[in-house]
């Protein structure tokens, strides 16, 4: 009978302690999101191709990152990783991206190769960037402005200044944006904050 009684006991014990665990995991789901927009005035988002780099070093579009997952960001001139903890949907949104062209802050152009890497960052025109100066909006970046971009294959953080920004570039039907735990996330290797 005792027997009998300590396995009843240990059952109702272990059932208890697993509606817990499942109330727990529910509750960490509820708070991760993904969200629906509908208003996209004044939004913050990416093209659903946008490569997101994630904790690993790989290459994801933007519209394949799920909640939950690390990606890569830096924090004081070195890499970090960070977790999603929401992700934001728009589908038919009515601004249209804004294009910045940016190339490096230490020029690597030569005689035997005249040509200067450049890259292409496109968001709306108030989603904001990490920059020398803090976080500032797309529209509201100058020539004067630096962001920061991560080498995959060397694993440096390097300077990378504006060269142009180009306002109304083009439109898409369905954007994306992710927060994360950190605030800030890497887009083609280029530190963007998510608030």
């Amino acid at each position: 009978m005792k027997v009998l009684t300590t396995s009843i006991f240990s059952l109702l014990s272990l059932t208890v302690f697993a509606q817990a665990e499942i109330a727990a995991v529910s509750s960490i789901q509820s708070q991760a999101t993904i969200r629906m927009a509908k208003s996209t005035k004044r939004c913050k988002y990416f093209s659903a191709s946008a490569p997101v780099t994630m904790a690993d070093g790989t290459v994801k579009s933007i519209a394949d990152v799920r909640v939950g997952e690390h990606v890569k960001t830096c924090k004081d001139g070195k890499t970090a990783t960070t977790q999603v903890r929401q992700i934001d949907v728009f589908n038919q949104p009515t601004s249209l991206l804004t294009a910045v062209y940016l190339r490096p802050v230490v020029d690597e152009a030569s005689a035997d190769s005249p040509m200067v890497p450049a890259l292409l960052l496109e968001a709306t025109p108030h989603h904001k960037v990490q920059t020398n100066r803090g976080r500032k909006r797309m529209k509201r970046l100058s020539k004067n402005d630096i962001l920061y971009h991560y080498e995959p294959s060397t694993g440096i953080v390097s300077s990378w200044k504006v060269g142009a920004v180009q306002q109304n570039a083009r439109r898409v039907s369905k954007a994306y944006n992710i927060e994360t735990v950190d605030g800030t996330y890497l887009v083609d290797n280029v530190m963007v904050a998510n608030n």
